[in-house]
């Protein structure tokens, strides 16, 4: 009876082992689970967990206390910053804060986003395929490998192929949306800023402060500003409340599109682009 205990001892113990995680990864948003999903798909030891659910708002977000022991044990914590996710963050070890790594004349202000941080910066710098090829994945890339040696290939190799991806879906929308200087393209919350920015396109953003529905006036000044120049189309990601979308649409008869900023579906972070590409090509498209 005991040679069968320590026998079942024996075979339990290298299962056990092998089921430790050498690596916790934690990620914020989606669309850097995304990136480091993909970064890490062939290696093991390593366990990568977001924090935030894709149908969540991460403007609002509030970690929980289970989210909390989550962070704790992490050994890398990869975050937006820009006011996105830094104040629940700031008392934890080993975060790595992919918007400060963006040159700051790279960023931009709006509206919407002033009254939020000291900065007023607009967060979602993780919806520009350059920022993300030119800055974010290799700097994930690095963080990794500093923490994993031994795998430092493998995720070169990776953000090699993510970053040939990014420059592809960023030709795509060259194509797309170059010689449309000064159109405009209506926004529930200005998250597509920096893609649409690239182009010199007009954003109207129908929020007046993050969460802040539109008043009638704001309403009215939107569609007029619409109808005075050239439309692009009308957008709305399924986080946001679409009511006041809703209305513009209505006021100026033209469907609106989901443009989702988080990739709730998306499998990879070029599907979240190709996704965008599409909704903004049947909105040209009068679709």
């Amino acid at each position: 009876m005991e040679l069968k205990k320590i026998l079942r001892c024996a075979v339990m113990i290298p299962f056990l082992v092998g089921s430790v995680f050498a690596l916790n990864i934690v990620v914020t948003i989606n669309p850097y689970y995304l990136i480091v999903k993909d970064m890490v798909k062939d290696v093991s030891g390593v366990s990568v967990s977001l924090l935030i659910k894709p149908g969540s708002d991460p403007h609002t977000f509030s970690p929980s206390v289970s989210d909390m022991k989550v962070l704790a044990k992490a050994d890398i914590i990869f975050a937006n910053s820009l006011g996105l996710d830094d104040a629940y963050l700031k008392n934890y070890k080993n975060v790595v804060y992919l918007g400060d790594y963006i040159p700051k004349d790279k960023l931009s202000k709006d509206e919407v986003h002033e009254d939020e941080h000291e900065e007023g910066y607009n967060p979602h710098v993780w919806l520009s395929p350059e920022f993300l090829a030119k800055y974010i994945v290799p700097k994930i890339s690095d963080e990794l490998s500093k923490k994993d040696a031994k795998n430092a290939e493998k995720y070169k190799t990776h953000a090699k192929e993510i970053i040939t991806s990014l420059m592809n879906i960023s030709s795509k929308f060259d194509k797309l949306l170059s010689g449309r200087k000064n159109a405009v393209v209506i926004l529930d919350h200005p998250s597509y800023f920096y893609l649409f920015k690239k182009y010199n396109i007009n954003i109207l953003s129908v929020e007046e402060g993050h969460g802040k529905q539109p008043s009638a006036k704001h309403i009215k000044e939107i569609v007029e500003e619409a109808k005075k120049n050239k439309l692009i189309g009308i957008f709305v990601g399924p986080q946001f409340n679409k009511s006041g979308i809703e209305t513009i649409s209505k006021e100026l008869k033209r469907n609106y599109k989901i443009l989702d900023p988080i990739g709730a579906k998306a499998k990879s972070i070029t599907e979240l682009f190709e996704s965008a590409y599409v909704s903004i090509k049947e909105a040209l498209d009068g679709k």
